[in-house]
């Protein structure tokens, strides 16, 4: 028997909750290490490559059972989505612990520009108030990279497979 390569829908909410946890994580750690370091370049590609990766390789395994990229795109769009709700939680609970040190980074001064034009009272609650809605939008644009991600997951599993067969038939 050959391995199972299946991933359920369930599946795909449990390893995008399980990257979102692992994501969210390492975000608190290098917060708690370092926060007033700047979202470089460098500091971005580090930490979202191996996350738009993951949702590539979740839609390598999706279409390598199938033989259908559309399975890729799906799983990568829905653990993109289960990820990226669980990392922008985390990342909320982020911003709450270490308001006071991180509202000092370059990168927040447009946030606090934006917090005394506001005229709101609470720099506290003007974040959160901002970090909430502007979740929807997040969830959307890293789904939407999923589905890109998990789509070429996709194609490089079905390039694998005539690859394989191409070489299988000629010996």
């Amino acid at each position: 028997m050959g391995i199972d390569w299946r991933l359920t829908i369930g599946d795909s909410v449990r390893l995008g909750a399980l990257l979102g946890v692992a994501f969210g994580a390492w975000n608190l750690v290098a917060s708690w290490r370092d926060p007033l370091a700047d979202d470089s370049l460098g500091a971005l590609l580090t930490f979202y490559g191996p996350m738009f990766a993951a949702w590539g390789v979740a839609g390598f395994v999706a279409t390598r059972r199938s033989g259908r990229i559309l399975d890729g795109l799906k799983v990568g769009v829905t653990v993109a989505f289960a990820t990226f709700v669980v990392f922008a939680l985390a990342n909320l609970l982020r911003v709450n612990l270490f308001l006071d040190a991180i509202r000092d980074r370059a990168d927040w001064q447009n946030v606090i520009e934006r917090f005394h034009a506001s005229g709101a009272n609470s720099l506290r609650s003007f974040v959160n108030y901002d970090f909430v809605t502007g979740m929807p939008f997040k969830v959307l644009v890293a789904s939407a990279i999923g589905a890109v991600t998990g789509s070429v997951g996709g194609l490089v599993a079905i390039v694998g497979r005539r690859a394989l067969s191409a070489v299988s038939v000629s010996e």
